[in-house]
C-alpha cells in the first residue's frame, strides 16, 4: 500500500491485480480504517457490480481479456468482475455508504477512446489477443506479470495515452474527495495505481 498526505486527507493507495479471486482478502485486511473508500471504477461499471447478483450471464470479456486471465491463471483462481473491486463495493454497501467511484463514466471514456486510439489499433485486437497467448511476460509475481501485460498492451500509443488519462483523472477525483474526507482507501488495479500515486505527489511507481 502507498500511502500519501493530500491537502490534510491521509490517501492509501492500495494496488490490485485485477481478475485475482485471493485479490479480495487485501481489501478486506484493509477495510475499515477510512472515512471513505474509493474503486478504480466509473459509475456505471460500480453500478453493474452492485447489481451483478440481479443479472443473469457471465461478465463478457474481450478477446485480450480473454488470454489475459487465462494466462493470470497461473497464479490462482480467476473471474470476473475483479473479485477486488467487488469486495470493496460489497463493503461499503453493507456498511450502508456506497465507494466512491475514481475512474471515467462511460460517456468520458468513450469520448476519449475515440480522440486517442486510431482506428488500425482498435481492429488490432486478435492480432494483439493472438501474440499475447505466446509473449513472454515476467512471471515473478502476479503483480509483475500484470505490469508486464499491461506494457505489451500499451505499446500501442493510442492504448497508453488513454491510460495516462485515466490515471490523471483517478488523481483528480482523489483530490477532489481529499477536500471533504479525512482519510481514504483507493483501490486501484496494480497498472495505473503507480501512476496515480505519482500525479497525487508521490515520488515513485508501485
Amino acid at each position: 500500500m502507498m500511502s500519501i498526505d493530500v491537502g490534510g486527507c491521509r490517501v492509501d493507495v492500495l494496488p490490485v491485480v485485477k481478475g485475482l479471486v485471493s485479490e479480495a482478502a487485501k481489501v478486506r485486511e484493509a477495510y475499515g480504517a477510512h472515512e471513505a473508500y474509493g474503486v478504480a471504477l466509473g459509475i456505471e461499471e460500480m453500478t453493474a457490480v452492485a447489481r451483478r447478483g440481479e443479472m443473469n450471464g457471465e461478465c463478457e470479456l474481450s478477446e485480450v481479456d480473454l488470454v489475459y486471465a487465462h494466462r493470470l491463471s497461473a497464479f490462482g483462481d480467476v473471474t470476473a468482475p475483479a473479485p477486488a473491486f467487488c469486495e470493496i463495493v460489497d463493503l461499503c454497501l453493507a456498511d450502508g455508504e456506497s465507494a466512491i467511484p475514481l475512474d471515467m463514466n462511460n460517456d468520458l471514456f468513450s469520448a476519449e477512446y475515440v480522440k486517442n486510439v486510431g482506428i488500425l489499433e482498435f481492429v488490432s485486437e486478435h492480432g494483439m489477443a493472438k501474440k499475447g497467448m505466446k509473449k513472454r511476460l515476467d512471471a515473478s509475481s502476479p503483480e509483475a506479470f500484470a505490469k508486464d501485460w499491461d506494457a505489451f498492451i500499451n505499446k500501442s500509443k493510442g492504448f497508453a495515452r488513454l491510460a495516462r488519462l485515466r490515471e490523471a483523472h483517478m488523481a483528480g477525483q482523489i483530490m477532489e474527495t481529499a477536500k471533504y474526507r479525512g482519510s481514504l482507501l483507493a483501490v486501484i488495479d496494480v497498472e495505473r495505481a503507480g501512476g496515480v500515486f505519482c500525479l497525487l505527489g508521490g515520488t515513485e511507481r508501485d
